[in-house]
């Protein structure tokens, strides 16, 4: 199973579904490489023309190679370009997806601190980011880390009710149990909230933004006019 295959859940109102939408990315940055690689080739293609064309010495066709010139610095720049907006999208999702990993991180290590107490919970392996592991690693560490918590949220309002019952039913008078361990609840409850919506947030925000690079790469008549490069969509 691949990591992306291993992205999914939905909670809280928002669309974890984080396979599909990483998937989507990964397809749009694969669509930046393949235009570069194109674009490359009938760059050097052109250069080809040209040195051709010079080396005829007897025939003087300098001239004739200015226009051939222009459209290879035209098709230089489209490179330049795309390459320059997929290494900003990358550094930005890297750096960004990787420093929410890291405090979600945080926050999995203070919950499993917080409720080692509860037998219920099944000790497992915290998710850890790296700072150069790939955007699909680091979402896939994201949503590992956010069923952990989930799990120990829904085991602690388990043991929350039980323990509860236990002390009402053995005429315990303990009264301020359950609202106490319902604050203890609610506070890790909004910090993993905050997280999730943070988290959704820049993933459809890039998702989205590289579908706009994907659609400039279809709809720009540049590349369509000096290099005659047809985009699957």
């Amino acid at each position: 199973m691949s990591n992306i295959d291993e992205i999914n859940g939905n909670e809280c109102g928002y669309d974890l579904s984080y396979g599909d939408k990483i998937a989507r990315l990964n397809e749009n940055i694969k669509k930046i490489d393949e235009s570069v690689a194109d674009l490359i080739t009938k760059s050097n293609e052109i250069k080809t023309k040209i040195d051709m064309l010079v080396n005829k010495v007897n025939l003087k066709l300098e001239n004739s190679t200015q226009l051939l010139q222009f459209q290879q610095s035209i098709i230089v720049n489209e490179i330049n370009y795309f390459k320059n907006l997929k290494s900003i999208l990358l550094m930005n999702v890297n750096n960004q997806l990787y420093d929410l990993s890291e405090n979600i991180s945080f926050l999995t290590m203070s919950v499993v601190n917080i409720y080692k107490d509860i037998s219920s919970n099944e000790k497992r392996q915290i998710a850890m980011t790296h700072k150069h592991d790939s955007f699909i690693k680091i979402v896939s560490d994201i949503n590992a880390n956010f069923a952990y918590i989930k799990e120990m949220l829904a085991n602690f309002q388990t043991y929350n009710e039980q323990l509860t019952k236990e002390m009402k039913d053995g005429n315990f008078h303990c009264k301020t149990l359950q609202k106490d361990m319902e604050n203890i609840y609610n506070h890790i409850n909004t910090e993993y909230l905050k997280y999730v919506h943070n988290a959704s947030q820049r993933i459809e925000y890039y998702v989205e933004f590289s579908n706009k690079i994907s659609e400039q790469i279809d709809s720009t008549k540049i590349i369509e006019f000096y290099a005659n490069i047809a985009h699957k969509t």
